[in-house]
């Protein structure tokens, strides 16, 4: 009698506790097929917008051989090098952290550098050489031979349905180096062909970026950090109370050595960026996360910016730009060293609308083009480096300001703000010589004032 009693009472109660593992292992593996799901999408949209920013990126290389304007050739250059710079960072956002690509980093990279350097100095006074309009050739058809590898590689993946969370599982079993899996294979045969392309001969607008950066690396103050240092840091930046679930990896870009990190989220949001193993300095980081609305104003969004950045222990920063993409701010600032502007100094912020949240940070170009000094002073006033600027103008706004000259070191320039037309444009006068270095239109509501 009393069996049957306890049996009464506890058969119940394994009844509920069976069907409430049930449900709990059920919920469980709903949230990882969901988390499955979402880091698949985000692989996906990251390689067909590396195929669509290298399609552009053919056809803008193809625009440059046949125009003839100096004016248009400069802008489909400076396209050049944006679609270079977008195209690495769709790279990096593929789970390919084990098999190297840094030979196709390595070739946008110089690729991208070339289109700046030769698309910022003036080409009217200085125009393309032959040996560079061969280059343009050249380049041409090394990233028309990448496309077609890349197309290749994206016709397998759609017409055979593959999955770029099977690239990670090659990865991850005793098969390290992922035979068999055709999106491996075709991103091995790209990097290959891209180690051939870095021989091309890019002239005097880009002796060496690799030795540069090289170089700036190794002017970066401070020890090596460890892993833990790390993982450390990166939970101070996203506020968390400990580095439960960051993971940490040694990489090198070809350049210089990295820290990749990565952080994924129980609700499917993943944190990646890269940190410089020396002195630990944070290069870019990426939240991945959606934003449906939009409820802060720029204003407010610029605050959330500012706020973050002197969380971080930036110096004093002035904002030069603010864009938006969707729902999305993105606010570049500079250095502002006693009201003297560092243009190659900066660091871009992007900011959720909806609730002022940091989705998104670069400081590569604050990292290794930080300077603790410079001693530099301007030789000619203020009044006659005016005379250098075209009369037309009306200027509104003087100041000091560094940037990079065509030869790639810093120049120090007086900057003169001015309207042309309804246009707003930065004019960049070298203080020492009073020659014009650059030109820049300022996008209309691309400016905010300091909050």
């Amino acid at each position: 009698m009393t069996y049957r009693r306890i049996a009464a009472v506890l058969l119940p109660i394994a009844l509920v506790v069976a069907i409430g593992l049930g449900v709990w292992g059920y919920q469980v593996n709903q949230d990882k097929r969901k988390l499955l799901v979402q880091s698949e999408n985000q692989y996906q949209r990251a390689f067909h917008d590396l195929n669509f920013h290298v399609d552009k990126l053919q056809d803008e290389l193809g625009k440059t051989r046949a125009l003839n304007s100096q004016k248009q050739l400069s802008t489909s250059l400076s396209n050049v090098w944006r679609l270079c710079y977008a195209a690495q960072r769709d790279l990096s956002q593929l789970p390919l952290s084990q098999m190297p690509t840094d030979k196709t980093e390595k070739f946008l990279g110089r690729l991208g550098t070339f289109a700046y350097r030769t698309g910022v100095r003036d080409l009217n006074k200085k125009p393309l050489t032959q040996k560079e309009y061969a280059t343009l050739n050249s380049l041409y058809q090394n990233t028309n031979t990448v496309q077609g590898d890349l197309k290749t590689v994206q016709n397998k993946a759609l017409n055979n349905n593959l999955q770029w969370m099977d690239v990670e599982r090659a990865f991850s079993e005793k098969n390290q180096d992922g035979k068999g899996n055709d999106l491996i294979s075709g991103f091995k045969k790209v990097d290959k062909l891209s180690e051939g392309f870095s021989e091309v001969d890019l002239g005097p607008a880009v002796k060496n970026p690799e030795q540069d950066q090289r170089k700036l690396y190794a002017r970066i103050k401070g020890e090596t950090v460890t892993p833990t240092e790390v993982k450390e840091k990166i939970a101070d930046i996203l506020e968390r109370p400990n580095i439960q679930g960051i993971k940490v990896s040694k990489s090198n870009n070809g350049n210089y050595p990295v820290y990749s990190i990565r952080l994924q989220e129980k609700n499917g949001k993943q944190v990646t960026g890269d940190l410089t193993q020396k002195g630990g300095y944070v290069l870019w980081m990426d939240y991945d996360r959606q934003v449906n609305q939009r409820k802060l104003s720029p204003q407010n969004a610029q605050g959330e910016a500012v706020s973050f950045l002197d969380r971080l222990g930036y110096p004093q920063m002035e904002l030069i730009s603010y864009g938006q993409s969707g729902n999305f701010a993105v606010f570049t600032f500079v250095r502002n060293a006693n009201g003297t502007l560092f243009y190659p100094e900066s660091v871009s912020v992007k900011v959720a609308m909806d609730n002022g949240e940091i989705t998104g940070f670069r400081a590569d170009q604050y990292v290794f083009n930080h300077l603790a000094t410079f001693k530099t002073k301007p030789t000619l006033t203020q009044a006659q480096a005016r005379k250098s600027v075209n009369t037309h103008l009306k200027v509104q706004k003087v100041r000091t300001a560094v940037i990079y000259g065509d030869q790639g070191g810093e120049v120090l320039c007086y900057e003169f703000m001015g309207q042309l037309d309804k246009i707003r444009y930065r004019v960049f006068i070298n203080a020492k010589s009073g020659d014009e270095e650059y030109v820049e239109k300022i996008k209309e509501n691309g400016t905010m004032k300091e909050l």
